[in-house]
């Protein structure tokens, strides 16, 4: 049923026609459907199968079915349905997709957005990853709940936790003051390259003090420049060692201490047999016990010197004791031989 407004037709004003017809027309409806008004037309459900032209459509178009298209251009899309394509295309109008990505709105604004220089994907938000997955890198695992890939090499960690093991196959340097040298498996503190298996070197006093072995089978200690060497307890030298190979045992101010030895001691001896074996003259209780087959004629004596008589035999002395102090002083035979 069509119900027409205006027409051309001066017979027909306001009127409604029923079962209308014409070529291009069938009217099978019951009910007034269809008005038409000066540039308008308004029907409440219009079936169409092809619009050949372009559309504007003024207010909310709603679909309940499929809408296939070639291309869709808009500004915002809302949706609770899947996307059920293969890949989801971000481009700008100049082609160009920098800066484009995902936008989550609502109080903060998330973002995940692609960016350059370098080329990179861009997020706001942390990554949350399950327990039992990884961030891997051409298939090969770099990084999951609690370890590193074995392929990660390269590090600028500047902080650790607790360390319940620790495993260097190379070259290591502590803060420029630690290092280790797996080619000569020498340790040094203070310095690149020690000059023993373990070298402490301290630059302001330039002493280097080296653990190493010897040439002889023997470990040694001491200083490896010409600087001497302190055995301290209580930061007081114990045992002094001068460069010049001078040997303090003691202190000068502590003659308290008490140096026991145990054994056998040679003076000059290589393999004494007795227990204090001295191979030249030797002073007790700052007198002269030397050896010799006559008393002395130069040199400077005191009081209560001796000289032992080297080849004794029948009607000779034991030795000769200095008298009176001089150069070379008086001497008596004493210990008549018979």
């Amino acid at each position: 049923m069509v119900k027409v407004f205006e027409s051309n037709d001066n017979n027909v004003k306001d009127s409604i026609i029923t079962e209308f017809s014409s070529p291009g027309i069938k009217d099978n409806s019951t009910k007034q459907t269809l008005f038409i008004e000066d540039d308008k037309i308004t029907v409440k459900t219009a079936s169409i199968d092809t619009l050949d032209r372009s559309l504007t459509i003024k207010g909310d178009v709603k679909i309940y079915g499929i809408l296939d298209a070639g291309f869709v251009r808009t500004t915002e899309i809302i949706t609770n349905q899947r996307y059920e394509k293969q890949f989801l295309e971000f481009a700008a109008p100049g082609g160009e997709s920098i800066g484009s990505g995902l936008l989550w709105l609502g109080g903060q604004n998330r973002q995940f957005l692609f960016r350059i220089n370098p080329d990179r994907f861009w997020l706001t938000e942390n990554v949350d990853l399950p327990e039992d997955k990884s961030l891997m890198f051409n298939g090969t695992p770099a990084l999951s709940r609690d370890s590193l890939g074995l392929d990660v090499v390269n590090s600028n960690l500047q902080k650790l936790g607790t360390l319940n093991n620790l495993q260097v196959s190379g070259e290591v340097n502590i803060g420029d003051h630690i290092y280790f040298n797996p080619i000569s498996q020498r340790v040094s503190l203070g310095a690149e390259e020690g000059n023993g298996l373990f070298s402490v070197y301290d630059y302001l006093n330039n002493v280097e003090i080296i653990i190493d072995g010897g040439e002889n089978g023997y470990g040694k200690i001491g200083t490896y420049s010409n600087k001497g060497l302190d055995l301290i307890t209580g930061d007081l030298a114990r045992i002094s060692i001068t460069e010049s190979g001078n040997v303090t045992i003691g202190h000068e101010y502590k003659d308290n201490t008490i140096t026991r030895v145990y054994g056998k001691m040679g003076v000059g001896v290589k393999n004494p047999t007795e227990q204090l074996e001295v191979a030249g003259n030797m002073k007790l209780g700052n007198r002269l016990f030397a050896n010799g087959d006559s008393a002395p004629t130069d040199g400077q004596y005191q009081k209560g010197d001796i000289v032992w008589n080297t080849n004794p035999k029948v009607d000779t002395y034991v030795g000769w004791i200095c008298i009176t102090s001089g150069s070379p002083g008086t001497w008596r035979p004493f210990g008549n031989i018979l």
